[in-house]
């Protein structure tokens, strides 16, 4: 894929919308402690998503979370091509 394919992926899948959502909805089922973190102040940052395609038949989203003006880790989503959530992963470093 190249780069226009993977802004017409986000834009057509609403991949910054399901990012949002499916990050916030980590943060209210889990504890700080579940999370690893010392406080739920973490963002992330949808405008520089990093992507990998995966074996062909999938795509991976990956944000940087940060805190307190650091980065802590990251947050990645993996999708089939057709758009579908397949897992998601939460990194702290």
């Amino acid at each position: 894929m190249d780069k226009h394919q993977i802004k017409y992926f986000i834009e057509t899948h609403n991949i910054s919308d399901t990012f949002i959502k499916s990050f916030s909805s980590l943060l209210d089922q889990n504890t700080c402690a579940d999370l690893d973190i010392s406080n739920k102040n973490i963002s992330i940052e949808i405008e520089k998503l990093d992507f990998e395609l995966l074996d062909g038949d999938a795509i991976a989203f990956k944000s940087q979370i940060d805190q307190d003006g650091n980065k802590i880790g990251y947050y990645r989503l993996v999708f089939a091509l057709n758009g579908a959530l397949i897992d998601d992963f939460f990194v702290i470093y």
